[in-house]
């Protein structure tokens, strides 16, 4: 690392509560449900057996998302300690109560657990397990800097449990590989997808003095906050989209419209939020918030969908 970083590997003490910080357990955990709304909704079409003989994937596929993704955290720090000591200098790495050294080892420690636990999903699951964990330490090392492609790894990242749920799902009951994952799952996929890169895209201008320590090439850097705030608002207009087409398709009962407006308005606001003022950093923030609680919203649609069509 560079020689201003190289003071946070002498700490005075050794800080617990770092270690449960920098994995960021809030984002692991809504995270983690992901996999877990994969799962109910492939048991949900293909009713292979009772629900609780599924009952162990759920909770393996659950902890390797949580472990693999705070790994992952771990690491987007560590290469990101200088542009977090202007953007977010109260982290463990650049508040200096973590060493670089002690992180790497964390990183060791997660990525084993969560691929000991993927490995108990299926050895085919392990493996895309092992691919996305690879992937993720290449997007902190370099892909972030690029911009766009930086936030669509995150998304990525984030969506990533509903495919891998069926994935995993559909080993377990000896579905062919090529066949595991079904429409819906799509349809969950691109709606959180299109919204978490709506969101990132939103971060980036509100962004911009940090990521130039880096050079992180995001949309708002390159192209200014008005055709970030336009990207931003495409991609949340086209998630509600695939959020809608969840219901008029049939996949999901009408009897939770609730959730369909709720999500779909909120989504629709971070979209519009942006536009209003651009170059004001309350209007991202309103933005990047909504993005957040929209998220947040239809997560909670994927996992009580399933659920709901599996107990009705």
């Amino acid at each position: 690392m560079t020689e201003s970083s190289s003071e946070s590997d002498s700490p005075k003490r050794f800080y617990p509560l770092a270690f449960l910080q920098i994995i960021r357990p809030q984002n692991c955990f809504i995270g983690g449900l992901t996999v877990l709304a994969g799962v109910a909704m492939a048991y949900n079409l293909a009713r292979v057996g009772a629900i609780s003989i599924h009952i162990p994937l759920f909770i393996y596929g659950y902890i390797t998302y949580f472990f693999v993704a705070a790994g992952g955290n771990v690491v987007n720090d560590i290469f990101d300690i200088e542009v977090d000591k202007i953007n977010r200098p109260h982290r463990a790495l650049p508040s200096g109560r973590m060493t670089i050294k002690q992180a790497w080892v964390y990183v060791a420690f997660l990525s084993i657990v969560g691929l000991v636990f993927a490995i108990l999903t299926g050895p085919y699951s392990s493996l895309i397990v092992l691919i996305f964990l690879i992937i993720g330490y290449v997007y902190a090392a370099k892909v972030k800097t690029l911009g766009l492609a930086g936030n669509f790894m995150v998304a990525f990242s984030f969506a990533f449990g509903i495919l891998y749920g069926a994935f995993a799902f559909g080993e377990t009951v000896g579905f062919p590989l090529t066949n595991t994952i079904p429409i819906p799952h799509w349809l969950f996929f691109f709606t959180a997808f299109l919204i978490l890169q709506a969101r990132e895209t939103i971060k980036g201008a509100e962004d911009v003095e940090g990521d130039a320590e880096r050079d992180v090439r995001t949309i708002a850097r390159i192209y200014g906050y008005n055709v970030a705030a336009a990207v931003a608002a495409t991609l949340n207009f086209i998630g509600v989209l695939s959020y809608v087409l969840i219901w008029v398709w049939g996949f999901a009962s009408w009897d939770l419209w609730l959730l369909l407006l709720l999500g779909a308005g909120i989504v629709t606001g971070a979209g519009i939020a942006p536009l209003t003022g651009p170059d004001n950093e309350r209007a991202l923030l309103i933005g990047s918030t909504l993005d957040k609680v929209g998220a947040l919203v239809g997560l909670i649609a994927f996992v009580i969908i399933p659920l709901y069509g599996i107990l009705i």
